[in-house]
């Protein structure tokens, strides 16, 4: 296997999987990207770029962290949405101060199914396959509870961008106010 190596990354549409690895002593990152053969390795743990992603989103991950706990009553492994607007939404598969801890696209994910010696085969839409250390059912549990903050959140915005939306046609209408 070819891999990559990076000091930095951006998410983006096509990140499926931000996977633990030890090199050395040091915590970095397998990142596993839709339509490419080979991940790419960055020298830098999954929470951290997940945390970075946030605060390139304009938000804090505690506060997401707090969204989770707060909508839907998460308050281990919760998942997280980096940016609502852009689906990005990820589930860990450990505590996230686990140094042991990766991270999931709840978008990219088809089907999770027991692997054959333990651990969990996830199936991606793009057809790739990544067997992983995590029993299915920690998987399963993890993938439902990242579709049910995904829903609750969506409820919420909701009223809000048809609000929005109803604002935006009465002022291309002339009227400023309705």
């Amino acid at each position: 296997m070819t891999v990559k190596m990076k000091t930095s990354y951006e998410l983006s549409h096509s990140t499926m999987a931000f996977m633990a690895t030890e090199t050395d002593g040091s915590w970095g990152t397998l990142v596993y990207e839709e339509g490419v053969a080979e991940p790419i390795f960055v020298d830098i743990p999954p929470g951290k770029l997940i945390e970075l992603a946030y605060r390139h989103n304009g938000e804090e991950l505690i506060a997401r962290f707090d969204g989770a706990r707060l909508l839907c009553g998460f308050n281990n492994k919760s998942p997280v949405a980096i940016s609502v607007t852009n689906n990005y939404y990820f589930f860990p598969t450990h505590s996230p101060s686990n140094p042991n801890c990766s991270w999931f696209s709840h978008t990219h994910i088809r089907k999770i199914k027991k692997a054959k010696y333990g651990g969990s085969t996830v199936l991606f839409r793009d057809g790739r396959k990544l067997t992983i250390p995590v029993s299915e059912g920690i998987m399963l549990n993890q993938l439902h509870r990242t579709a049910q903050y995904r829903f609750a959140l969506q409820q919420q915005i909701q009223p809000v961008q048809q609000k929005e939306a109803i604002q935006a046609i009465f002022k291309v209408l002339g009227y400023d106010r309705y």
